[in-house]
């Protein structure tokens, strides 16, 4: 009896070493992760400053980027030049590089990080807020493919929404069609909202909009090709043959081939000046040069800047800012913010 006892006794000690074993193991485990995240905490937040201050400095030398242009290329951005990627001049030179052209974009180094940075121009892409009533409805027409009974409700209701005044147009909606329970205009509930009364501050606006908001379709091709912040003409050499088929009157081919072209120097290269559109002539369908013209540049004014900075072998942040140049010794920053 004693025996037995003893001998269960002792297995039952066994299980409870072995519990408490599991316990202190789990125990010891999740310790260890804590201390691991905190540890990523305090090294995140140690980096934070060095961080910002990459991005900034990114920031920067967009700036300063911006700033300079190669003689005989003041009146013309394009995709050649060093803002956008390329690889610089447009033709060969027996002058030696000026000194700004020879910065790097990419892995610049500072202190103990590094950073990259991306410049895009605004104008590559055709402006919500001055798009002309011409223009939107022969992109919803023959790009968004709606009815030509229906044009006029996205038309009259995109114009609502940006006018000061609370007086509806004929197929339009102001704040009183917005901020009823149900939503009568496309039979869903949704939170109440006033009409804005100003102009777009991003394109996403466009969801909140009668038309738009019940068209996912229509509000893609508006979010891929318009944008709510850019001087408000297409620059034609930056511009994609997408956004240039979407121009009153542009047949895609045309598009196409303006691309093609303003990329081969030897046929026309980037347009310095509107005028060299008069070589296009011979090749466009009859009229279309003077219709277009009107929504053309040859210049950007608004160029989003993207920083990736990284410290050490760290994570790296992305940082985004958007820059307004007004001259080249007046370039705003219209806002910085990290991701």
């Amino acid at each position: 009896m004693v025996f037995r006892l003893a001998k269960r006794n002792g297995g039952l000690a066994m299980v409870i070493v072995m519990i408490v074993i599991a316990a202190l193991v789990v125990v010891a485990t999740g310790f260890a992760h804590s201390m691991s995240v905190e540890a990523r905490l305090v090294r995140n937040v140690r980096f934070n400053p060095d961080m910002d201050w990459l991005g900034r400095s990114g920031v920067e030398l967009a700036r300063y980027i911006l700033s300079k242009q190669v003689p005989g290329e003041e009146r013309m951005d394009a995709l050649h030049q060093r803002w956008a990627g390329g690889p610089g001049r447009l033709e060969e030179s027996i002058e030696e590089l000026a000194a700004w052209e020879k910065l790097p974009l990419s892995n610049v180094t500072l202190g103990q990080g590094k950073f990259s940075i991306k410049i895009t121009d605004r104008e590559r892409k055709l402006n919500i807020n001055s798009a002309s009533d011409t223009l939107l409805r022969f992109v919803l027409e023959m790009h968004a493919e709606v009815p030509a009974t229906d044009v006029d409700e996205y038309i009259d209701s995109l114009r609502d929404w940006i006018d000061t005044d609370d007086d509806s147009r004929l197929n339009g909606a102001e704040s009183d069609d917005y901020l009823g329970g149900v939503d009568l205009l496309d039979g869903e509930e949704h939170r109440p909202y006033f009409a804005k009364n100003g102009p777009l501050d991003h394109i996403s606006e466009l969801k909140m909009i009668k038309g738009f908001r019940r068209s996912p379709e229509v509000y893609a091709i508006f979010e891929k090709h318009f944008t709510a912040i850019s001087g408000g003409l297409v620059n034609i050499n930056t511009a994609s043959a997408e956004v240039l088929g979407l121009l009153p009157g542009m047949e895609p081919a045309f598009a196409q081939e303006i691309v093609a072209m303003r990329g081969d120097p030897i046929q026309m290269g980037p347009l310095r000046d509107l005028r060299q559109l008069s070589q296009l002539e011979i090749i466009a369908p009859p009229g279309l040069i003077s219709e277009i013209r009107p929504y053309l540049s040859t210049q950007s004014a608004t160029f989003e800047v993207e920083v990736t900075a990284q410290v050490g072998e760290g994570p790296t942040r992305k940082y985004r800012s958007l820059l307004r140049r007004v001259s080249e010794r007046d370039i705003r920053i219209l806002y910085f913010h990290s991701e």
